[in-house]
């Protein structure tokens, strides 16, 4: 077996270049002063000291910094007082702090929010009457002291105080009074007094303080003013996987997002569906927008370097991407510094990892035995198996048990944030490696990150991203011969050699008395065990991402953003195929080698508006022009005839081949988007946007897109805050024009290919005409919403849309006389509609205990209205009136009861009327109106918490799906039509057919095949329905009194599992992995089933 690839050298190289950035980062935030505010010179101090309301000083902090602030009604009459301070050259912090003085206002900041809540009033000395000294300490919904808090009598705010820096507070009130606790951004606590024990209180945040922020489009919203179907997941949700893959942390997270790992293997990707399938030809994975740069990052994403990611799903959303946005964009904001902040933040995971059977169960050597002497015995020719000696019925080699393993995976995280008025930095490293769990396959990786925002002055701000990462794989992977080798046979002979599969079965003389282990029963005469130990491949990949742009303040109400980045990745493959091996007899061996390199350039500039009017009229609106573009570059090559060992292509004597391929690709675009909201209440939403692709010809080269929005906040009514247990209220609708390109580069254009010659020339062929009026598929997308908070307690996001898609890229077949046969088009229209619903209460919220629930649903169905050429009849028919890929079989009519012989379903294509045939050539396939694609996706998710100590759980669930078991149909259920195959054992609920009159799922086995039984039908077409634990994690916060003799902050401990148990009817493996693009509900092989994982891991910051 080939030896594993060091890591030496490259981690030396990535550990020297993260301390040389982490001592450049630390040194410019400690040799910077950090000023917010203007300091340029004595007239802008001048300025600074000129009266101004306190709205305006906000506006000045949010011109000139990061920050934004958020209050409710009851503190606008505050922000209209006038004072006079002199604001230049200092800290927010000190601004704040003298504003504090001069109003009756209390602010905090939270991360890039400042909250503004009103004082409460200064403590005034108590009253002695039959009082009692109440203790007691204030802590926030993730378990942390809060200093600062308001602790009044109710009834009487001139009597309280105010917590000290551990959240402590001491007061003296009567007996059987009533405290209320009051912080910014969180909800009143009330707490009647009944002695003098210690008081413990636990904040809940407020949803009506606190307006989140959330990432939308080419900016940041309020999620008040939010016109489409958005939803945002926060990092601390998506930690719950153990995964090197930023998608896979998504599934279960977002109702109508459907998200499914195409394999079990380390590094495998995942399918994204939002709101359904919406091409037949073109892309149909969503959009990916990584820190504002649009596409694909070229160096992989580290997981624990996410802050959140948003998900836009209706058109007036996805509009905003035009072109590239009809199936959905997945945003995604990394983790950056704020100003005040400097931590240390390390973690480590490991993990062991189990691969899975699902139902498939195999037969023991003892069944396999019996179910060949039945099958022979009732085709007449058991006299003629001389093989099959009673002593196999002992021979139980586990296939499964050899090939798997408990793989080991481990993951290592160390991150540092620093930030002040000056600079913000942000850096991390991350090692990630894993085992995997069919034994033979290695994944590592590395990534290294860094954001840095510097601000010049008040008005220029500088902003740098770097990301880079390394990936290795070695691919010995043992095969996962379970389903295909019988439990008669082994790896190895009596003399431990290994065998090569050619041993055959022991003659007529020698079955008697032979060994099992010297001969070979199995399909094929081959061990693959044999090669797999002679061949490997091997890949590895560097990537790195550079970002850079800058914000610069034109007026107070207008800024110039320029956001770029240039990207590089370059990948190299090996495959080795020893000389020795089987099938080498002829080629003697051969070497592979493949390089890729790729380059993006991505540019946008923007000129961005946030304006204020009358205090009730808000604008924030942007236009700009964004360039992209790609270069793509491979080169293989091959070579045979070698020595043993050889790894380099020169090596080989003979068989040289090469080929390549060279793809470059630019889009341009220019849009504009305008936000309106009138008193918060009414909102309104526009955008127009031009794209221009070079996967176009000339004459359809730009197309235009548009979307509107508009939302009504009725909980800002007063009609609506009358009613008291309505917090938050808001329908709103959407109509929008996406659009979708061919995944193709060049199918607009006649491509020739110049491999072939005609007599000493090169010859020029080509069977694929090019189509100069190719164009973009158009989707138009409407969608009705409603956002609901009620008791402060339960929120409720429900959506319904309407997704029409025209002008599909199809694959035009075209007349022998046109010179050609096929040609990309656009022609033919499919659907979508379906409704999402969120729901998550807040069960129980005390002092000590927390719970909440989520519960997201999501129902879609799809449907083809329109096809230029007709339906397309194959198994996975596209028919009009159907869903895409619908299942299209002949119909299973079940088993003779007196014969125990197949029968079908014929049925008449005029009536519908249906009868029953023995026949299979006589069944016609129907289609079914049965697809793989589930029509119902959800997760159900809880949280609680007591003190430091949490527990987590996510399930989610599909159903409405059909899975053709092709794995059936080819080995394992045949009735015995090939019997050298192994078959599965009956799943609960079958049974086979033994005697006249029996009732039975399975026809009489007979050796060769029962009439065809084993023919294409729906007697292979399953139910796909499942409902899985995907995660369970338990986890405790170690007390704040351990950690500060040891310089710590916080430590976390956790310990959890991953897909611990499904619940399926699904015969074979776990069913969800089939329903994404690399099976697309087609179980045609065993595949890499998904993998049961458990994990610790330890979370510290200093």
């Amino acid at each position: 077996m080939k030896k594993k690839t060091t890591y030496g050298r490259i981690k030396r190289c990535f550990i020297s270049i993260y301390l040389l950035v982490s001592v450049f980062l630390v040194a410019e935030g400690y040799c910077s002063p950090l000023y917010a505010a203007d300091n340029r010179g004595t007239e802008n101090e001048q300025r600074a000291t000129a009266a101004r309301t306190v709205k305006e000083v906000f506006g000045f902090i949010e011109q000139n910094s990061n920050f934004v602030f958020l209050y409710s009604k009851d503190v606008k009459s505050e922000l209209e007082k006038k004072i006079s301070m002199n604001i230049s050259g200092k800290k927010t912090e000190e601004i704040l702090k003298e504003l504090s003085s001069a109003t009756g206002l209390d602010f905090k900041i939270n991360d890039r929010q400042i909250t503004v809540a009103r004082k409460a009033s200064e403590p005034r000395p108590q009253a002695v009457n039959q009082e009692i000294k109440v203790t007691g300490q204030v802590f926030d919904d993730l378990g942390e002291t809060v200093p600062g808090a308001n602790v009044t009598l109710k009834g009487n705010s001139t009597v309280g105080t105010v917590t000290d820096l551990d959240g402590n507070f001491t007061l003296s009130v009567p007996q059987g009074s009533t405290l209320v606790v009051s912080f910014i951004g969180y909800a009143l606590y009330e707490y009647v007094v009944k002695g003098t024990e210690k008081v413990v209180i636990k904040l809940a945040p407020d949803s009506q303080a606190l307006d989140e922020v959330v990432v939308v489009g080419y900016g940041m919203q309020r999620k008040s003013s939010i016109t489409g179907a958005i939803a945002s997941v926060k990092s601390d949700k998506l930690k719950d996987v153990t995964t090197p893959s930023v998608a896979n942390m998504l599934q279960g997270k977002v109702a109508g997002v459907v998200v499914t790992p195409t394999s079990g293997q380390p590094g495998a990707g995942v399918s994204i569906r939002v709101r359904g399938i919406g091409s037949i030809r073109g892309k149909q994975e969503p959009l990916w927008v990584i820190d504002g740069v649009v596409g694909d990052a070229l160096a992989d994403l580290n997981p624990n370097d996410i802050e959140s990611i948003s998900i836009l799903k209706d058109g007036s959303a996805t509009a905003l991407y035009g072109s590239r946005g009809a199936n959905g964009v997945v945003q995604v904001t990394t983790k950056r510094a704020t100003t005040g902040t400097s931590q240390i933040s390390a973690s480590a995971k490991f993990s062991i990892s189990q691969l899975q059977k699902g139902h498939l169960e195999m037969m023991n050597g003892a069944e396999y035995y019996d179910y060949l002497v039945t099958a022979y015995t009732n085709a007449g020719t058991l006299a003629d198996q001389h093989s099959l000696q009673p002593y196999l019925k002992d021979r139980n080699f586990d296939w499964w048990d050899y090939a798997t393993q408990n793989a080991l995976t481990q993951n290592y995280n160390v991150a540092y944030k620093y930030g002040n008025d000056k600079i913000k930095s942000y850096i991390s490293g991350d090692y990630y490696t894993e085992d995997g769990a069919i034994k033979g396959y290695d994944y590592d990786r590395f990534t290294l990150r860094s954001n840095t925002d510097y601000v010049v002055n008040n008005r220029l701000t500088l902003k740098a991203k770097l990301a880079v990462s390394y990936r290795e794989i070695f691919d010995q992977q043992m095969p996962l011969n379970y389903t295909s080798y019988t439990p008669w046979d082994t790896p190895y002979d009596s003399q431990g050699n290994l065998k090569t599969g050619k041993e055959g079965r022991p003659t007529k003389e020698d079955a008697p008395i032979a060994d099992p282990r010297d001969y070979w029963y199995s399909d094929g005469n081959y061990n693959n065990i044999y090669n797999n130990q002679l061949n490997w491949s091997k890949s590895r990949k560097n990537a790195m991402d550079i970002g850079f742009g800058f914000d610069y303040k034109l007026f107070d109400f207008l800024t110039f953003e320029s956001n770029n980045k240039i990207g590089f990745s370059n990948s190299f493959g090996e495959s080795y195929t020893d000389p020795k091996a089987i099938g080498q007899e002829t080629l003697k061996g051969t070497i592979y080698n493949s390089t890729v390199n790729t380059r993006v350039i991505f540019a946008n500039q923007m000129l961005r508006l946030l304006k204020t009017f009358a205090d009730k009229h808000e604008i924030n609106a942007y236009m700009f022009y964004e360039y992209n573009e790609r270069r793509y570059y491979d080169n293989t090559g091959q070579a045979s005839k070698m020595y043993q060992g050889n790894e380099i292509l020169s090596g080989g004597a003979s068989n040289p081949k090469v080929s390549g391929t060279k793809t470059e690709e630019r889009d341009a675009a220019y849009l504009f988007n305008g936000n309106y909201s009138y008193d918060n209440k009414y909102l309104f939403q526009v955008m127009f946007r031009v794209d221009g692709s070079s996967r176009f010809g000339a004459n359809k080269r730009w197309a235009p897109f548009w979307s509107i929005g508009g939302g009504w906040n009725m909980h800002e009514e007063e009609f609506i805050q009358k009613l008291g247990f309505i917090n938050q209220l808001k329908p709103r609708i959407s109509y929008g024009i996406t659009g979708n390109q061919p995944g193709g580069a060049y199918e607009w254009v006649t491509k020739l290919s110049t491999t072939s010659e005609y007599g000493s020339n090169v010859a020029l062929y080509s069977n694929y005409a090019g189509n100069p009026d190719l164009s973009w598929e158009e989707t138009a997308s409407l969608d009705f919403g409603l956002d609901i908070r009620l008791f402060d307690r339960v929120n409720i996001v429900f959506d319904a849309y309407s997704k029409k898609v025209k002008n599909l890229i199809y694959l035009k077949h075209l007349p022998a006389v046109t010179g050609y046969n096929r040609q990309t088009a656009n022609n033919g229209k499919l659907e979508n509609k379906g409704f999402e619903i969120t729901v998550s209460p807040e069960i129980i919220k005390t002092k000590d205990w927390y719970w909440d629930m989520s519960f997201n649903l999501g129902y879609n169905k799809n449907k083809i209205t329109q096809l230029p050429d007709g339906n397309e009849y194959t198994s996975q028919a596209v028919a009009v009136g159907y869903p895409y890929m619908n299942w299209y079989l002949p119909e299973w009519a079940g088993v003779d009861a007196m014969t125990g012989r197949p029968l079908w379903f014929v049925t008449n294509e005029e009536t519908g009327e249906k009868t029953v045939t023995g026949t299979y050539s006589k069944a016609n396939s129907v289609l079914l109106n049965a697809s793989p694609t589930p029509k119902f996706n959800g997760a159900i998710g809880t949280s609680l918490s007591w003190k430091g100590l949490s527990l987590n759980a996510n399930f989610v669930f599909s159903a409405g799906a059909k899975i053709y078991n092709g794995m059936r149909a080819g080995a394992l259920d045949r009735d015995a039509g090939r019997p050298s195959q192994p078959p599965m054992k009956l799943a609960d609920g079958w049974n086979r057919w033994e005697k006249p009159g029996d009732k039975a799922t399975h026809p009489q086995l007979i050796a060769g095949g029962n009439n065809g039984a084993d023919q294409a039908s729906t007697r292979y077409l399953e139910n796909g329905d499942f409902f899985k634990l995907k995660s369970l994690t338990l986890a405790y916060s170690l007390p704040k009194g351990w950690l500060k003799p040891l310089g710590l902050t916080s430590a976390n401990i956790s310990v959890g599992g991953e897909n611990l148990f499904t619940i399926t009817k699904y015969s074979g493996q776990d069913p969800e992995i089939l329903f994404s693009s690399s099976y697309n509900g087609s179980a045609g092989s065993l595949g890499y089933p998904t993998v049961r994982r458990f994990t610790v891991g330890l979370n510290v910051n200093f």
